[in-house]
């Protein structure tokens, strides 16, 4: 009866300790994925940030182009202009072509043993008074949202919590002319 007993309770321990890897490793997954996540979002505002202000502003950081001095001279529609294209080298140059970026082609990377990610931006102007909410007219403010996700989880859970919650990051760019 003893022996019986002794062994009930190995056999318990064995099977939490069991369970409890199991978990940690599915801890570690969500981690990594959070972490690859966070990553590409970053990697897509940095990107974004280094393109000119607007169109008609200056083409890069440098300094060469136009100087905008009113805002009637930036560009009332955001988005890619005809001939850009994402990853040619006359493709984005400047901030708000990210706008829609993925659309119904959304941006995917391949991680082995990792994950597949999905990343989507929305520019729009905004004002200083509330930096949360978009305005339809121009302003020296454009406000990047970058919202990244993965399309599969890597340990395989079809439980609620299966899908990692969607990384989402904003970035405010703002253009300022010093005379």
């Amino acid at each position: 009866m003893l022996t019986i007993g002794a062994i009930i309770l190995l056999g318990m321990t064995v099977l939490n300790t069991n369970r409890s890897s199991v978990q940690h490793g599915s801890i570690i997954a969500l981690t990594e994925v959070g972490i690859y996540a966070s990553s590409l979002a970053q990697a897509k505002i940095e990107e974004a940030s280094g393109r000119a202000f607007d169109k008609y502003s200056a083409s890069d950081t440098a300094g060469s182009g136009n100087v905008i001095t009113s805002l009637a001279q930036l560009s009332t529609v955001l988005g890619k202009e005809t001939g850009d294209v994402y990853g040619t080298k006359n493709g984005f140059d400047d901030f708000d072509d990210f706008n829609y970026y993925s659309g119904s082609n959304p941006y995917v990377l391949y991680i082995p043993g990792v994950d597949t990610f999905r990343i989507r931006t929305t520019v729009f102007y905004v004002d200083t008074s509330d930096f949360n909410t978009p305005v339809s007219s121009p302003t020296w403010h454009k406000k990047m949202i970058v919202k990244v996700w993965p399309t599969i989880t890597p340990w395989g859970d079809t439980k609620a919590n299966s899908r990692p919650d969607t990384v989402t990051m904003t970035y405010i760019y703002s253009y300022w002319w010093f005379r």
